[in-house]
């Protein structure tokens, strides 16, 4: 099981590093695609590997795989509590950023310059 949840982990690192690159995918798509196939492989790698330690269990039907299709049904499967979520982004649109720019207003009032909104 180490080597297999090493692979998964691994996967997931390569996926994070080109996801969190930001313009990685502009600046660089070739290194990006190559990071990302990186990914690929070590997932890939860890069914290979998991579908063989099934085998030695006896195991040797197909596995059902959540469907992660889409982000919702991502965010679904997770737990993810979109509704509280949202609903908290809207709590902080309405309530926090009003504030915010409300005292940069103040505080740049006194600025020589004019700074747009």
């Amino acid at each position: 099981m180490q080597s297999i949840l090493y692979d998964i982990r691994a996967g997931q690192w390569f996926w994070d590093y080109v996801a969190a690159s930001h313009g990685g995918s502009f600046h660089s798509p070739v290194e990006s695609a190559r990071v990302m196939g990186k990914a690929i492989d070590h997932a890939q790698e860890a069914r290979v590997k998991l579908a063989r330690l099934l085998a030695t269990k006896g195991i040797m039907v197909e596995i059902a795989y959540p469907d992660i299709s889409t982000k919702e049904k991502a965010q679904e499967y997770i737990g993810l509590p979109m509704e509280k979520l949202k609903q908290e982004k809207k709590e902080f649109l309405d309530e926090i950023v009003p504030l915010w720019k409300r005292k940069a207003r103040e505080r740049e009032a006194g600025y020589d310059i004019v700074l747009n909104d």
